[in-house]
């Protein structure tokens, strides 16, 4: 019989919590009582190079249906959110029968590229900013996005150049086309001391998937890699010392080629991305990795990712996470799991609840309690408070899972939604049971 710790008995009844209580948010108190009106034409001016269908696929209605005033807003936001044009105009007039409206959209197009500047996070890399970005999107009015960007981080640079076209050869089917070059620092601890070792990775990656159907929580993904591991690491901090890889290391230095096939299983309801209130964030990501040029064997990964959200009172939101994670015993370092520092576990140092070869095995959780401080523009409002728990567990042999080796840690901390940046992370953090501070800063959500 599995006994919980009080810590894991926390997190069950929160996920509890989240999934069998109903919404009391104010947005739940207000249901949506607009009328619904018939769509007799929709007319489009301004675009001179545009294909009109472009503009008519960000809509989720044609003419003869019926749509409400939520329902138009929402699609207008979609057709701003391109980017594919510097204005956007949407509004009606009444038709020629009683019950029925013309659709107007006015758009000013973009004729040349752009710049951006942008942040953000990811899991595996941490925090980024992406200082020099040129944007082609829509190029000859197609409808596709394409970009090159350059971007720094946490022990990360990188340049990304993408391509994506969306209704692919007229069809609901969605191209997207990666190029990319990276540089990775990670982090090993040996004897209670931090090291760094470079690891260089560039690659080709295609991804399919679809609008519609069964295809559009699908994604199908192709990507020929090469990585190439530095045979040595440095004391962080001081670069120029050279010490010799730990035995565990030392097979992966140098450089491997590998083709990876992966199959995803994504399904979000969320009702925004800045902060969502309700809804539903999941994905199964199944990997095949074969390294015929390689020194280490094929293997398989599994990473099953459950994340939902909730209002619980008046803009406070529950917000629930489960991950769990496995690999072959083949699997490189670079490509296992970590736990530990701002993105996964707080109030440890970085990568610090691992092997120092990375774990094949993790499960990890995580539970906040979201409100907003400052009120004016939300849901991207300036200043968000959050209480917070984390759990997790990293190993890799043997192949059996341990409740007792849990760590845990608990704190709060603050969002600061700044132009250009996006979220700024503040948290402090206290591991269980020492529950010695630790503060963390990042850019975005942990989830």
């Amino acid at each position: 019989m599995l006994k919980l710790s009080l810590g894991s008995k926390i997190y069950l009844v929160l996920i509890l919590l989240l999934l069998g209580r109903p919404a009391i948010g104010q947005n739940d108190q207000q249901p949506d009582t607009s009328p619904t009106l018939k769509v007799e034409s929709i007319q489009i001016s301004g675009n001179s190079m545009t294909d009109p269908e472009i503009i008519l696929s960000f809509l989720s209605f044609r003419s003869g249906d019926q749509i409400n005033k939520i329902q138009l807003e929402k699609d207008q936001r979609r057709l701003q959110d391109s980017n594919f044009f510097k204005e956007v105009n949407v509004y009606t007039q009444p038709g020629t029968d009683r019950g029925q409206v013309i659709l107007y959209i006015e758009v000013k197009e973009r004729h040349w590229p752009y710049f951006q500047f942008k942040g953000g996070f990811s899991e595996l890399d941490g925090w980024y900013l992406s200082p020099i970005g040129l944007r082609f999107d829509n190029l000859f009015g197609h409808g596709n996005y394409a970009g090159i960007e350059f971007y720094i981080g946490d022990r990360l640079t990188g340049l990304d150049v993408s391509y994506m076209k969306p209704d692919l050869f007229k069809t609901s089917l969605n191209f997207r086309l990666l190029l990319y070059i990276r540089g990775r620092q990670f982090v090993h601890y040996q004897d209670g001391l931090k090291y760094l070792q470079r690891v260089d990775n560039s690659g080709l990656g295609l991804r399919l998937n679809s609008n519609q159907g069964l295809l559009k929580y699908l994604w199908f993904d192709f990507a020929l890699e090469s990585f190439n591991a530095a045979d040595h690491m440095w004391r962080a901090g001081e670069k120029d010392s050279k010490v010799e890889l730990p035995a565990e290391l030392q097979p992966y230095s140098g450089q491997n080629g590998v083709g990876r096939f992966g199959v995803s299983l994504n399904i979000d309801t969320r009702d925004q991305l800045i902060y969502p209130s309700h809804g539903f964030w999941g994905s199964l990501a199944v990997d095949q990795v074969r390294a015929p040029n390689a020194v280490f064997d094929d293997y398989n990964k599994l990473i099953l990712d459950l994340r939902g959200y909730q209002e619980i009172y008046h803009h406070w939101v529950l917000a629930v996470r489960a991950k769990a994670a496995w690999a072959k015993e083949e699997a490189p370092f670079y490509d296992r799991f970590y736990l530990g520092g701002p993105n996964s576990l707080r109030g440890y140092a970085e990568r610090s609840l691992n092997p120092i070869d990375y774990a094949s095995r993790l499960v990890q959780g995580s539970a906040e309690l979201r409100f907003p401080l400052t009120r004016p523009r939300y849901p991207n409002h300036f200043l968000t408070g959050v209480f917070f728990y984390d759990i997790g567990q990293a190993w890799s042999a043997p192949d059996t899972f341990d409740e007792k080796l849990f760590h845990s840690s608990l704190g709060y901390g603050l969002r600061f939604n700044i132009p250009f940046i996006g979220l700024v992370r503040l948290d402090f953090a206290y591991p269980v049971p020492t529950y010695e501070l630790m503060i963390h800063l990042s850019l975005g959500h942990t989830f």
